[in-house]
Parts: structure tokens; C-alpha cells; sequence
């Protein structure tokens, strides 16, 4: 019966509770939940919350963060708070977003803009998104390993490499996915099927491919013969993907198409791409590890932790968002790098704790497992972050690297804070995020017919610009010479560039955000 109870780790909370009136039923699973040993997870939420914002706001002030992603997320952001259509000027003049990426969920960050209008609050909202996740993980381990190793496992969790990863990126809306699959996670595993239902349809407002992240959960639902639930859930997801990116997104978007298609190898349609998996599944599994750059990512995901999630049911709704990537002909999703790692961290460290429980259960003479395999896994991360830069950022913060501020960090705060509020600017990747929260900004190139002042460091190897984000600094400056921009500072290899405004090249409000404009007029 103690066996039972553990695998069941809402088995404890229920049994019994029926005879309880409701409100002492949902006392007593609140207190058997966050009772005294969580108030230790709290403190780790809460120390993981301070770290990652640490980072954020360091990487900003030394102009690490940009115009991709920050920059974009900051001006939709801001949109919303004044309860406007969320349009970026750095994707372009008139764009909305849901011509992107379908995520209204980043809606729900509007109120915080309400009590500080600035990019970093972005950053600062994520930090607590990741410190949230902290939870479901703690609660998922500590029925099968007990209060402190669940507790050491959590701290693996939340400063592991992926962690890192997406909190070095800068904001990303994947970022809503981290928690709300921990927290599905959790739910399926205590048979809260409501709870399963109400999370996976918010999940599915954080990214158009999350559709498959919820139909690989109702796999999970169809293995336990819930029947009805699974082939909703399926059904949602799939509908919500294609309906997304068939209707909404090429709607929005000025090409009238979804531009995210990238398997060229399996063909030029999602049903094309079907067929080619399911006749030539040996060629398709030969694709997943075809380049040094996914062995490398297999690896990093997998061997700290010990290979087991391969062998638990809760491993499922990372397959499609790993696959997806593996598959693409985007090399950069293959990468250790970015933020496309972060929501799998969740679901691999709560699958291996799953298969580690059994696998305990099975061999009890590896009852100490419990004690020593969260131990290892907390001492991969902690040599990670000592000795593995490039992969575990957090290095930074340790070294003191990430306090520095040089003499060029200084010179372009200066020349930033020389660009009048409300105007019409075209600038240098890394200095965009500095100038969303008071002026109407776009990468060099983007904003070619209104755009009165411009930024180029010469420092950085592109400007992020030119449509295909591939101009250099000199070929910007040239092209902004062609247009009449004439130098008028420069400091520390960046240059700012000036050209009065006329009415020849268009009306004003081709270059002006409403919210800005409610702000500063025109700014001409």
C-alpha cells in the first residue's frame, strides 16, 4: 500500500477526503502541498527569481540584449498595455505580430507596463516565469524521492543549461511554456484532468507549434484510456495548428503566407512531410542525428540525466517540440544555444525522475539512488557553470564578467540618450532595445522612407537590418548616405546620423506608433 501511495501522489491528499466538506478537503491539499518543508522551494523560487533578473538587467545595461526578440516583445507589449493592435515597427512599418508568431498570451504581461513602461520589465517577468516552474518540478519529485533530494533535483532544474539558456536570450514567449508544461506535467500525474484541460488550452495561446505539444499530451490522456478527453484534446490541438497557421497568420502577415515552413527534406507541405515520415521513417530518424551540431544537443539534453526519460510516458510533449527542431532545415535550432531549449528542461528532468522512481521500485537494492542520482545531477550543473561558459551563462554573473562596463557600453548609452523622444529611428541591432520605450525604432533598412535619425556601431559584425538582417556597418552607412543621412557624432567607432524630415517621402503617421504619438506628438 505505501508503494501504491507514492505512485499516486495525489493518493495521500484524497483518500479519505470525501467525508471532509469541500473547504477543509482543499485546506488540507493546500497544506499537504506548500506545507513548512516547501517553504524551502520558495526560497529557491525566490533566489533563482533575483539571479535570473540580475541577469537580465546586467545584460541590458551592457547593451547584450536586441532588437531580436527583446526589442519586438517590448513594442507588442507596450501596444497592449494601451490597449492597441499589437504591431512592431522593428519587423517592419504596419506589421502585426499574429503575421509572425500566434502567442497572445504575452497579453496577460500588459498590466505590468502599467507599473513600469520599460523593455526590462520584460525581463523581469520572465525570471519569474522560470522561477515558477520550480514548483510542479519540487512537487513532482518529492512523493518518489522524498523533501530534500526533490528539493536538490529542483535546484538542478532551475539553473540547468536550458534555464540559462532561454534567460541569456532575452524575453521569448517560450517562456510561458516552461511552467505551464511543468505544471501539465504535474496534473496528469495526479489524475487532475480539469486542470490538464484548462492548461493545455492556455498552452496553446503561447505558440502556434504548441498544438503538437497538446496532442502529444492527449497520447499521454489516450495510454490511460481516457478516451473522450484524448481525442478532444488531439482534436484541439490539430485544429488550433492548422487553423493558426492556414487562416490567421498568413491573414495578418503582408506576404498572405505562414512563413515557418522549413523542411524543405521531408516536402513542401505539412502533409507532404507526413507521408515522407511514415514511408521512410529510417530516413527521417537518420535526419534527427545527421550533423555534429544535434549530436552535440542530444547529448547535452540527455546524458546529465542520465538517459532515463526515454523510458516514462511524460517524455512525450517534448517529442514533437525536440523533433521539430531536429527536422528543420534552420541550423540554428539545433543549437545549445538560444531559447529553444528552456520548455524541454521541465519535462526531461520530471520524465527521469519518473523512470528513476520505478526503476528504484523495481531494484530495491538501488534504494540509494534516491540520495546520489540528484546529488550527480546537481553537480553536472554546478561544473557546468564553473568550467562551460558557452553553454551555461550564468558563468558570467560568477566571474564578475557580467558586472563590466566598458568605455564603448558608455559611448553608445550617449549616443542613445541623444535621440529626442517621439522621432523616427533606424538603428544598430544592439542598441534598439534602448529606444522602444520613447521613440518609433527600426533596424537599419527597415523604416527606409520616414526614418529622421540612425545609429551604426562598427563595432558589430551586421546591423540586424537590410530585410535580410545581413548589413554590415559599412554597407548601412552607405545606404544611409544614398538616402541624404549626414553624420553628426561619432564616438568610440559609433556613428549617428541625422536627415531632416520632408514630406516628399511620406505622410508622418506612416512613422508613428499611436502609443508614442499619445506621448510626444509627432516628435517632428
Amino acid at each position: 500500500m505505501a508503494l501504491d501511495l507514492a505512485a499516486r501522489p495525489d493518493a495521500g491528499i484524497t483518500a479519505g477526503a470525501g467525508r471532509l466538506p469541500l473547504r477543509q478537503r482543499i485546506g488540507r491539499a493546500a497544506r499537504r502541498t506548500f506545507g513548512p518543508e516547501s517553504r524551502w522551494v520558495t526560497v529557491l523560487a525566490a533566489v533563482a527569481a533575483v539571479v535570473y533578473s540580475t541577469v537580465s538587467l546586467l545584460r541590458f545595461r551592457r547593451f547584450g540584449s536586441a532588437g531580436y526578440d527583446l526589442g519586438i516583445f517590448d513594442q507588442v507589449v507596450r501596444q497592449y498595455s494601451a490597449f492597441m493592435a499589437p504591431y512592431s515597427e522593428i519587423k517592419g512599418l504596419d506589421y502585426n505580430i499574429f503575421g509572425d508568431h500566434f502567442h497572445p498570451v504575452i497579453a496577460s504581461l500588459a498590466p505590468l507596463y502599467w507599473i513600469w513602461n520599460d523593455p526590462r520589465m520584460l525581463g523581469i517577468a520572465m525570471a519569474l516565469l522560470m522561477a515558477a516552474s520550480v514548483y510542479p518540478v519540487y512537487l513532482f519529485c518529492r512523493p518518489r524521492l522524498g523533501h530534500w533530494p526533490a528539493f536538490v533535483i529542483a535546484a538542478g532544474y532551475i539553473f540547468w543549461w536550458p534555464v540559462q539558456g532561454l534567460v541569456d536570450f532575452d524575453f521569448h514567449e517560450i517562456a510561458f511554456g516552461v511552467p505551464l508544461l511543468a505544471w501539465i506535467i504535474l496534473a496528469l500525474d495526479r489524475r487532475r484532468y480539469a486542470a490538464v484541460t484548462v492548461l493545455s488550452v492556455v498552452l496553446l495561446g503561447v505558440r502556434e507549434d504548441k498544438g503538437f505539444a497538446v496532442m502529444a499530451i492527449a497520447l499521454v490522456l489516450l495510454l490511460r484510456r481516457r478516451w473522450k478527453l484524448a481525442l478532444g484534446l488531439f482534436l484541439l490541438g490539430l485544429c488550433t495548428y492548422l487553423v493558426v497557421t492556414g487562416k490567421v497568420i498568413p491573414h495578418y502577415n503582408l506576404s498572405g503566407n505562414f512563413g515557418y515552413w522549413v523542411y524543405s527534406g521531408l516536402g513542401p507541405t505539412m502533409g507532404a512531410a507526413i507521408i515522407f515520415i511514415v514511408f521512410h521513417p529510417l530516413k527521417t530518424l537518420a535526419i534527427l542525428f545527421d550533423h555534429d551540431t544535434k549530436q552535440v544537443l542530444w547529448a547535452s539534453l540527455f546524458l546529465p540525466v542520465g538517459l532515463l526519460p526515454l523510458g516514462s510516458v511524460y517524455v512525450l510533449p517534448a517529442a514533437p517540440i525536440l523533433l521539430s527542431r531536429l527536422l528543420s532545415d534552420r541550423p540554428g535550432t539545433w543549437s545549445t544555444g538560444f531559447q529553444y531549449n528552456a520548455v524541454l528542461a521541465p519535462v526531461l528532468v520530471m520524465a527521469a525522475v519518473d523512470v528513476l522512481f520505478k526503476v528504484m521500485n523495481r531494484f530495491p537494492r538501488l534504494g540509494s539512488a534516491r540520495f546520489w542520482a540528484p546529488g550527480l545531477f546537481a553537480a553536472t550543473v554546478v561544473a557546468g557553470i564553473a568550467f562551460v561558459p558557452a553553454v551555461f551563462p550564468l558563468n558570467k554573473l560568477v566571474t564578475g564578467e557580467a558586472f563590466t562596463y566598458t568605455t564603448h557600453m558608455a559611448a553608445q548609452q550617449r549616443i542613445v540618450n541623444m535621440i529626442p523622444s517621439g522621432v523616427c529611428v533606424e538603428a544598430d541591432d544592439r542598441l534598439v532595445p534602448h529606444l522602444t520605450n520613447r521613440t518609433v525604432v527600426g533596424l537599419i533598412g527597415r523604416q527606409v522612407d520616414y526614418a529622421s535619425w540612425a545609429i551604426i556601431d562598427f563595432d558589430q559584425e551586421n546591423t540586424g537590418g537590410g530585410g535580410d538582417g545581413n548589413f554590415t556597418p559599412f554597407t548601412g552607412l552607405r545606404y544611409k548616405q544614398d538616402q541624404g543621412f549626414q553624420e553628426v557624432y561619432r564616438q568610440d567607432n559609433i556613428v549617428l546620423l541625422y536627415r531632416p524630415y520632408s514630406l516628399d517621402r511620406g505622410a508622418p503617421e506612416h512613422c508613428s506608433s499611436p502609443y508614442l504619438t499619445s506621448l510626444y506628438g509627432s516628435g517632428r
